[in-house]
């Protein structure tokens, strides 16, 4: 690569950097936030809409605009997202109703969806395979930096009743409008508008057929918690099957112009690298909401104190990363990266498991953090590329979105497996917990645990079948 190519694409990343800062950000500055805002709308056994709400929004786009940036361009879908993104934002900031609250955080992963997937599919435009890892290497750092920040931020802003006389929570979501602005500024004056296939037509059959997927989904995670409702919750899953079963029908008939084409998860290398890629997202989730729970609950310690805990998955996620970024120098020895990621993070849980302390919890973390540094370098480098040039905006769509599958899933089924187990009053607060009751959430939080980590065994084991894929083969053009 030259030098002025080189200075191009650096300042292509101060726009696709900026957006993923703040996707990733708000992906989990709730995390350590939702308490305290659950509180304030009288809403503690509904936080968990804070997240899954924003994650499943982000599903929903992220495939279209992976498939439309393949044919219109990346620049304008990306740009579209920031809008999105920042109008979510600025109605988040002045909700006076919590339902109201939660739909701004759908509208924000709305635009959110384009700013995770598409800054993958730029890089893989523009930059070499075998100078992909380090541009690569620093949006994995991005992702995991923002992801680590979103909890301590949350907190320290959730922790102040007011800032300049607005409720303090409120600013997490005020703090990303000036960041939108200058993200849009930026990704319109350097971002090339990349296309590299005309589709005969998009696929809004298969689109229809996914939203409904996707609510299906959302819908029986959320109802897993009240017991009043297992009936309709086997009905949702009887016409769950029914949706897939459709969707995979409308796929059929679009052929290579279907959403996700199905010829397309025949490749095995990309079906079990974006497999490792939804776990790993699922299990990170879990750990980076259920453990500020517990600080708070347990340990009785602020947000503050929470948000700095997560802090060890940050540092282990960087020492993954750095690790991968070498490892994947070497050709075709990448392909255990997965594997062993997986097992870093199995094995990141057994210390929370084993004691609810901040020790316990911070090595853990740590650990942890390290698995997911070596999966999510791995993924985001490999999956983009495994299936030709002309699909690379589908395919790091697609990684993207099992990614936010996993993490859906994993936040949803944990928050719902606490909340039948823990049996506390719906609107209870923290102060009017009695000691018995605090301690009762340790045990309702070991079964998340333990299913994670057999979850993450399990991967491990598939993830040895990923063949080897040599640099070469991963297409540049």
């Amino acid at each position: 690569m030259s030098a002025s190519t080189d200075v191009n694409v650096k300042k292509v990343l101060s726009g696709l950097g900026l957006g993923m800062f703040l996707a990733a950000l708000d992906q989990t500055v709730t995390s350590t936030a939702s308490l305290t805002i659950s509180q304030h709308f009288h809403k503690v056994a509904d936080q968990s809409w804070l997240m899954t709400i924003y994650i499943a929004a982000s599903l929903l786009t992220t495939p279209i605009y992976g498939r439309l940036s393949d044919s219109f361009g990346r620049r304008r879908l990306f740009i579209a997202g920031l809008a999105l993104f920042g109008a979510g934002s600025l109605v988040a900031a002045a909700a006076q109703g919590y339902w109201l609250l939660i739909a701004a955080r759908g509208l924000q992963g709305l635009g959110a969806g384009g700013l995770f997937s598409l800054a993958f599919a730029v890089i893989a435009d523009l930059v070499p395979v075998k100078e992909r890892g380090r541009y690569i290497l620093l949006f994995v750092l991005i992702f995991g930096s923002a992801s680590i920040l979103g909890p301590l931020l949350g907190g320290v802003i959730a922790s102040q009743s007011s800032i300049a006389g607005i409720a303090g929570w409120r600013w997490i979501f005020i703090f990303n409008l000036p960041f939108v602005l200058a993200a849009i500024y930026q990704s319109a004056k350097h971002l090339p508008s990349v296309k590299h296939k005309v589709f005969g037509s998009f696929d809004w059959l298969g689109t229809l057929a996914f939203t409904v997927v996707i609510a299906l989904v959302l819908a029986i995670a959320q109802l897993s918690r009240l017991g009043t409702l297992i009936s309709l919750r086997t009905s949702l899953i009887v016409v769950l099957v029914i949706a897939v079963l459709g969707f995979g029908f409308a796929e059929k008939i679009k052929k290579s112009d279907a959403l996700f084409p199905i010829e397309f998860f025949k490749h095995r290398g990309f079906l079990l690298t974006i497999l490792t890629s939804a776990v790993a997202s699922g299990a990170m989730l879990i750990a980076l909401t259920v453990n500020p729970l517990s600080i708070q609950i347990v340990q009785h310690r602020s947000p503050v104190v929470a948000g700095l805990v997560l802090l060890a998955m940050g540092f282990g996620n960087l020492f993954g990363s750095g690790y991968a970024n070498r490892v994947f120098a070497k050709d075709g020895s990448h392909r255990l990266l997965g594997a062993i990621g997986s097992i870093f993070m199995a094995g990141g849980f057994i210390p929370m498991f084993a004691s609810p302390s901040i020790v316990s919890i911070s090595f853990g973390l740590f650990i942890l953090g390290i698995g997911s540094g070596l999966i999510n370098q791995f993924t985001s480098a490999t999956a983009p590329s495994m299936l030709g040039s002309e699909h690379r905006g589908a395919a790091s769509a697609i990684n993207t979105l099992v990614r936010q599958v996993g993490g859906l899933f994993g936040v949803s089924l944990a928050m719902a497996t606490i909340f039948y187990f823990w049996k506390v009053p719906a609107s209870f607060t923290v102060s009017t917990l009695s000691a018995a009751q605090r301690s009762a959430f340790i045990n309702a939080a070991k079964p998340a645990y333990f299913a994670s980590a057999l979850t993450l065994v399990v991967m491990a084991l598939l993830a040895r079948a990923i063949p080897k894929i040599s640099n070469s083969q991963l297409v540049e053009d």
